[in-house]
């Protein structure tokens, strides 16, 4: 590809990426691949989404964050194929969920290895699949476990059934939709964690809701936008698990649980005295 070519392929693109890729013709050098490759999707985004490129980090969502669709990701894949002379096929292209997915599988390409996608991130589907929560009532879109924690991410959409009547013109996301969101993740890294003292989260495929601490709600959270989501497993002895969570928005804290117990296992509905209504017609 000509210099000429290349300021075609790169047009409306940042000048530093230019730059790189121009570079990146004589040396190959992978290391330049982070500059190109948000350069490109820099150019495909939405203005307003521009500043959210820039501060990307490898954990960024390209869907959920950054509203990159799949006809827009065609285009930065088309592009992307010119500048660093690669072929990504569609199969392998479905695995790549966010920036550092993109970079991974581009450095493995230009180094010739085999490039494994990160087994612990679960897809939507994924998700949907493992917990009894279902839409419109599922606030995960992804999610991936460590040995004692997990993330996950939602992009508010603005249609859920619960906002479009919170509040009157000026939908909010509730705030008890935001711990609901806290204790699907936390049910999530119980059923799907594979540790064997939570093989009674497994077997049944539920976690109940016991218990919560310490809540506070830091930030109005509206459409569009998108929250992350964590969680970290503070102590656990069956049938109970107790985590610490919070959700971030843009950087700043939405929301956290000092403490969020879940009950797990075959848990038996509790007696319980009839109650006599002090209310009379």
């Amino acid at each position: 590809m000509t210099p000429e070519q290349l300021n075609e392929s790169m047009r409306r693109c940042p000048p530093d990426a230019v730059e790189a890729a121009l570079a990146f013709q004589t040396n190959r050098d992978p290391a330049l691949i982070p500059t190109i490759v948000l350069g490109i999707i820099e150019r495909f985004v939405e203005p307003d989404m521009r500043p959210k490129v820039r501060a990307a980090k490898d954990e960024t969502r390209l869907n959920d964050e950054l509203g990159i669709d799949s006809l827009i990701m065609v285009e930065i894949v088309m592009t992307i194929e010119e500048v660093l002379q690669v072929s990504a096929p569609d199969e392998e292209l479905r695995t790549l969920r966010t920036i550092g997915d993109i970079k991974k599988y581009l450095d493995a390409k230009i180094r010739g290895i085999p490039y494994a996608p990160d087994s612990g991130t679960l897809s939507a589907e994924a998700i949907a699949a493992a917990l009894p929560q279902q839409p419109p009532f599922l606030f995960l879109q992804s999610a991936k476990l460590a040995p004692d924690s997990a993330s996950g991410s939602y992009r508010i959409s603005g249609n859920e059934p619960a906002i479009l009547g919170h509040f009157k013109d000026e939908p909010v996301f509730p705030a008890s939709l935001m711990i609901e969101a806290l204790g699907q993740l936390a049910s999530l890294f119980l059923i799907k964690s594979g540790k064997p003292e939570f093989e009674g989260a497994r077997s049944t495929g539920k976690a109940w809701f016991s218990t919560a601490d310490m809540v506070r709600c830091q930030r109005v959270c509206r459409p569009a936008d998108t929250l992350c989501i964590n969680v970290k497993l503070l102590r656990a002895r069956a049938p109970l698990a107790t985590f610490s969570g919070t959700i971030d928005v843009d950087g700043q804290r939405a929301a956290s649980v000092g403490e969020l117990t879940l009950a797990y296992g075959e848990i038996q509905p509790c007696a319980a005295e009839p109650l006599t209504s002090q209310c009379e017609a």
